[in-house]
């Protein structure tokens, strides 16, 4: 597999995993609304999918960033608080782009202060989980091996 290939499969694995992680923390959100009334119960659902959607788009926007950044360094080279900014800078711009977009489109954005707040921080403490995960992984493969499971 080419390295172009290898760096798309990433990004969008990285996808993936913000995705997972977006809508798990949507999932809580909404269990904690329900237990205490707060839940619209015309639309259940909507946070987890919304947190599943811009999950997705948080990761591929961080995983690019950081393709393009640190294309030269290992994990272990990479500081949690270097991929932390940069998840919650890919946050924060898709945040941006959620409220342009909607206004826009001539519509008012109600959620702006949300956003504003929740995408970046959703960004930042999944980069964060990704680069550990990821460093605790490393030790199992060497520098350039890959797991047999994605070959």
């Amino acid at each position: 597999m080419s390295r172009r290939a290898r760096v798309v499969r990433s990004i969008l694995s990285m996808g993936v995993t913000f995705a997972a992680i977006g809508g798990g923390f949507f999932a809580v959100l909404t269990a904690v609304a329900a237990a205490f009334g707060r839940l619209d119960s015309s639309e259940p659902f909507f946070g987890i999918a919304a947190g599943t959607f811009w999950g997705f788009a948080i990761g591929v926007t961080f995983s690019t960033s950081l393709a393009i950044a640190g294309r030269r360094q290992s994990f272990d080279s990479l500081s949690i608080p270097r991929v932390a900014v940069t998840g919650a800078a890919g946050g924060l711009f898709l945040a941006g782009a959620l409220i342009g977009a909607t206004t826009l489109a001539g519509d008012s954005f109600t959620g702006v202060t949300e956003a504003l707040i929740a995408l970046p921080l959703l960004g930042a403490g999944a980069g964060t989980a990704s680069l550990l995960v990821a460093r605790r992984a490393s030790p199992k493969l060497g520098a350039s091996d890959q797991s047999e499971s994605v070959k």
